[in-house]
């Protein structure tokens, strides 16, 4: 089946795009930004529209979601790092996770204070979901260390908490 041809952009499609994003996926500014950015770009290729009067729009989008309280970046990484430690994410993975999705690294930095919660009970939930260290089979617990050690770094936790999570 041949691909739909993008439509043009105007600035009430662009708002019912980016509403249509947030409502399906959530997320920062600059994810909402890149999502309006390639419409604009295949509207670009296909319509020979003006590029810079798509970036004033997209501007102007964001800034009337912000301004309605649908774009709250601050919430939605506050929200992010808070599932991401229940899920066992390490700090450093959580701040890789938000960086990539264009969070502010000030915001992330924030959230991570303000959670309150350290790696130790973080490393702990991802050993008790991974089934390893103290959640392992206790006769397997010694031939397995090595290889749950590893599990632990990998997951970005430190070298410290990864041998206490493990009972050393």
């Amino acid at each position: 089946m041949p691909r739909k041809k993008p439509k043009k952009v105007t600035l009430p499609y662009l708002e019912r795009v980016a509403l249509w994003y947030l409502e399906r996926y959530g997320g920062t500014s600059e994810r909402v930004r890149r999502a309006l950015d390639k419409r604009v770009r295949a509207s670009v290729e296909e319509h020979g529209t003006d590029r810079e009067e798509g970036r004033a729009m997209i501007e102007e989008v964001i800034t009337k979601l912000r301004r309605l309280g649908y774009l709250d970046d601050a919430k939605f990484v506050l929200s992010r790092v808070r599932t991401l430690r229940d899920r066992g994410k390490s700090a450093r993975a959580i701040r890789w996770t938000l960086m990539r999705q264009g969070a502010d690294g000030a915001l992330v930095d924030e959230a991570l204070e303000g959670e309150g919660t350290d790696d130790l009970s973080a490393a702990e939930a991802f050993a008790r979901k991974r089934r390893i260290g103290p959640h392992r089979d206790p006769e397997k617990r010694a031939e397995m260390r090595e290889k749950d050690l590893a599990k632990l770094a990998r997951a970005g936790f430190s070298y410290d908490i990864a041998r206490r999570v493990l009972g050393d």
